[in-house]
């Protein structure tokens, strides 16, 4: 809804792919923040906060009965989240968030060399 909003390029990355139409979610609900930093800050100072979100989105993927689910963190602070408690347990691809100021095309082009990467990010 806001002009300076980037998250359209999640829909042009992943159009015409197997990833098209697949459940997103955020791992820190219900939180409205846009400094990185202040999210990370409130997560620190509020431990329960962070596991009561780690435990709704394990009920989440529960729900959507995945064997082997592959999670596609959108940038750093969501993937050292999940990998901190994930880690172990599924396959976590970090790929560049969606707000950095580049064209939706190179957008498209890094994520997916990122996701053509073989190894673990």
């Amino acid at each position: 809804k806001r002009p300076q909003g980037q998250d359209y390029k999640i829909r042009y990355a992943f159009r015409d792919t197997e990833f098209y139409g697949a459940y997103m979610t955020d791992i820190i609900k219900d939180f409205e923040e846009k400094i990185s930093g202040n999210v990370l800050l409130y997560l620190k100072n509020n431990r329960e906060f962070e596991l009561k979100n780690i435990k709704l989105f394990e009920q989440e993927i529960a729900d959507l009965k995945c064997d082997d689910p592959l999670i596609i963190a959108f940038g750093n602070i969501t993937f050292n989240i999940l990998n901190k408690h994930f880690g172990q347990k599924y396959r976590i691809k970090k790929v560049m968030h969606y707000s950095q100021q580049i064209s939706k095309e190179n957008y498209k082009v890094i994520v997916w060399k990122t996701l053509l990467n073989k190894e673990s990010v």
